[in-house]
């Protein structure tokens, strides 16, 4: 039977990929892990390891409200972000790729498959990330940070 000219078990032919960062490919929990604590010492206060499992997922913005609200910080949540900051900063350099991360970004990138990274950081703060990591910067065609959109994840803003 003939099926004009199309095959019918032809391998959807994938064109691009979007991934995400913290946590996909890149560990950076574990490279920036102390940083919270270490920062709210700073201000007499004791990180509450129980609340931690809600700040994954948010914007940095929705984190650091919650943060300068859940711990009673005399800072908005700017100067929050501007105190922590350099902190991060500081850690991000030691953050590891994720088994397969490597490979998989050469792999698709190899085969001219567009990549793009959506990310709950921002755009600043993800370009520093991937900046430690050789080559990756090179592999990726769209880099989009929350701060780039009206909302962050899970909307499919981002």
């Amino acid at each position: 039977m003939a099926d004009g000219g199309l095959n019918n078990h032809a391998e959807p032919k994938i064109s691009a990929v979007i991934l995400d960062l913290d946590g996909t490919l890149l560990n950076t929990e574990v490279a920036s892990r102390g940083v919270l604590r270490e920062f709210l010492a700073s201000y007499g206060k004791v990180l509450i390891t129980d609340n931690e499992h809600r700040r994954v997922g948010k914007t940095q913005k929705e984190s650091a409200v919650a943060i300068v609200k859940n711990y009673e910080l005399p800072l908005t949540p700017e100067q929050f972000n501007a105190q922590i900051t350099p902190m991060y900063r500081a850690k991000w350099k030691d953050a590891k790729a994720l088994p397969g991360a490597n490979r998989l970004i050469r792999h698709l990138h190899k085969r001219h498959i567009q990549l793009a990274l959506a990310s709950n950081s921002s755009r600043e703060y993800i370009e520093d990330k991937i900046s430690y990591q050789r080559g990756w910067k090179e592999c990726f065609s769209v880099i989009l940070g929350s701060d780039q959109v009206p909302l962050g994840k899970p909307s499919p803003d981002l």
